[in-house]
């Protein structure tokens, strides 16, 4: 049996399988394996881990835990319980006739991106003028349809994640900060930030940076750097305000402490930094990375439960799953006929979203594309999200 532990229970015998919190601990460190001694028992406690997952049938067991069973199964009945509500999004016009703005603005903050990166590495100062008109086209197309910039931050292309993650975190702040009822220019500034957060990885080696495997002690230090870097970044550059320097800082921090480059705990985190740890870890688990695979968005939003109150806002979380829905757009589907569908746009009903179906699962083929709205046809009903690679599906072929 797969159960998790607190660290203090970890003894010599164990067999571990990974860590409760994966996405800046875990990744970095080996994640299966029997604990030989003493010592590494305290080599993973001084890694700042709090709980981690064993399994009972390989190595020694303890009778406190919990079940990994058992928390899949609180997961989704948290997320259930959310699906009841009805969810934060609001449009003004179809998905179809926002898609086209929604790309201009989404390429154009694509572009920027990589030419603020390049000028960062040369230690020149960023332009931040045209960011801003960028984060305010952003944030008006989510006003209009957010669906549209949500499908687009689903289209992942190999060798382009930290240009798409930076796009993304904006997109997804503009949508959180939306469904927060922010006024405009909070939400602008928080925006502003999200884009520009991940400047300071460009100053990271490419090899620590695209590191397929374990990251050492002092390269993970290294790594750890790129928010300091970033928010150095912004304040030479100038014309920021403080708060959109906040989330470049503090994305990386956590409720606990546990968090980087300044351990703050759940009192000193600001509102942005901890909006930011949503939006940023959401969009880093749900993509394919060098050193782990990417998340089906459902999947995300349990995993991302599971880590509220030690890491992540619960509230902030509660509001960005209503902003999103259990089902997020882009995310693949299963239907109780067999078929796989990429939801189109979420619905009042979140369990009954507007969905493309694309394929058989049973005969493992295509389809032809039908549009199905789940909340008028209710013969239909979603059985679980699915991982497009299990079936060979290139989602960037249907979205968009």
């Amino acid at each position: 049996m797969i159960k998790k532990i607190p660290i203090d229970l970890l003894v010599a015998g164990m067999y571990v399988t990974g860590f409760h919190w994966d996405q800046d601990v875990g990744s970095q460190y080996q994640k299966e394996g029997r604990v030989p001694d003493l010592k590494t028992v305290e080599l993973i406690k001084a890694k700042g881990i709090k709980e981690l997952f064993i399994d009972t049938e390989r190595g020694l067991d303890v009778d406190a835990g919990v079940s990994a069973a058992d928390i899949e199964l609180e997961g989704e009945k948290q997320l259930q319980a959310y699906a009841k509500e009805k969810p934060a999004i609001e449009k003004s016009v179809s998905k179809t006739d926002e898609l086209k703005k929604a790309k201009t603005a989404h390429s154009k903050a694509k572009g920027l991106i990589k030419n603020a990166m390049q000028k960062a590495l040369k230690g020149d100062q960023v332009e931040v003028d045209e960011f801003k008109h960028v984060a305010n086209d952003f944030i008006d197309s989510v006003g209009r349809n957010q669906n549209a910039l949500a499908c687009l931050s689903r289209i992942r292309e190999k060798d382009s994640y930290l240009l798409e993650h930076s796009v993304n975190v904006g997109v997804l702040m503009s949508i959180l900060g939306k469904a927060m009822k922010l006024d405009r220019q909070t939400l602008f500034e928080y925006v502003l930030g999200a884009l520009l957060h991940d400047i300071g990885k460009i100053l990271i080696p490419d090899e620590v940076l695209h590191k397929p495997g374990r990251l050492t002690e002092e390269e993970f230090e290294l790594m750890k750097k790129h928010s300091t870097f970033s928010r150095d970044i912004l304040v030479k550059s100038g014309g920021l305000p403080q708060a959109s320097i906040n989330v470049a800082y503090q994305h990386h921090e956590r409720l606990d402490g546990t968090g980087y480059p300044a351990k703050l705990d759940q009192n000193s985190i600001s509102l942005e930094g901890k909006m930011a740890a949503v939006v940023d870890v959401y969009d880093a688990i749900t993509a394919d990375r060098c050193y782990h695979k990417g998340m089906p968005p459902t999947v995300a939003l349990k995993r991302m439960l599971e880590w509220t109150g030690t890491h992540l806002d619960k509230e902030i979380l509660h509001i960005f799953i209503r902003a999103m829905g259990i089902y997020p757009v882009g995310s693949l589907v299963e239907l109780d006929n067999q078929r796989l569908a990429v939801v189109e746009e979420v619905n009042e009903d979140q369990k009954r979203p507007l969905v493309k179906v694309i394929y058989n699962a049973q005969y493992k083929r295509y389809v032809n594309i039908e549009l199905i709205d789940l909340s008028k046809k209710k013969e239909f009903n979603i059985i679980k999200p699915v991982d497009p690679d299990v079936y060979g599906i290139k989602l960037n072929d249907f979205l968009g």
